[in-house]
């Protein structure tokens, strides 16, 4: 995310506190994050936050969310939209990647943090993974003929770990020379037989 002081004061104050919450979560964990950092972050008192967010809880299970939500409206969209299965897959791992680089903070928070959420939200998300892992199945099962289907499922959550991984990982790579490590890495590991 790392958006400039001036550029979070622009967006509606409910986005500047996610975005801040998704920095202070990713760089120091959930629970070493308070209200106040959260609030002081954003340019409001740590109390201002309840105005927007019930508790920290509610600020992670939206970011958590989200995350998931987008990742998952992509692939749908993906995969509805694109015919040819190498395609499809290419343009999965093309968004996953973009996450992975463009959005660290917000990757790392959805990675790490799962275990802080509630059970509910737990469940919920792990419902909403798993719709995810299978359009991803979905685009490579066509090119991996030599897999049955719970290989295919083995590949695709070893693939996509890799790459969420690397979203908590300290690496002085640069963004785009990180971009083709990765799809490759991802496209090798969905596709070598």
């Amino acid at each position: 995310m790392g958006v400039t002081t001036a550029a979070r004061a622009a967006r509606p104050r409910r986005e500047q506190l996610l975005e801040a919450a998704a920095e202070l979560f990713a760089a120091r964990g959930y629970h070493a994050v308070g209200i106040d950092d959260i609030g002081a972050a954003a340019g409001i008192t740590g109390p201002g936050v309840y105005r927007h967010f019930a508790s920290k809880q509610a600020l992670l299970e939206e970011l958590v969310d989200r995350v998931m939500t987008r990742m998952l409206d992509g692939a749908r969209e993906t995969t509805a939209t694109v015919a040819d299965p190498a395609a499809a897959l290419q343009a999965l791992v093309d968004r996953h990647v973009a996450l992975a680089v463009d959005e660290r903070a917000l990757l790392g928070v959805y990675y790490r943090e799962q275990r802080s959420l509630s059970d509910d939200a737990r469940r919920a998300q792990r419902r909403l993974q798993r719709a995810y892992e299978q359009q991803w199945a979905g685009a490579v099962a066509p090119l991996r003929d030599d897999l049955t289907t719970q290989e295919v499922a083995v590949v695709v959550i070893a693939s996509l770990a890799m790459l969420n991984a690397t979203a908590v990982s300290d690496v002085a790579v640069p963004a785009e020379r990180l971009r083709t490590l990765l799809r490759r890495a991802a496209m090798t590991t969905l596709l070598s037989r």
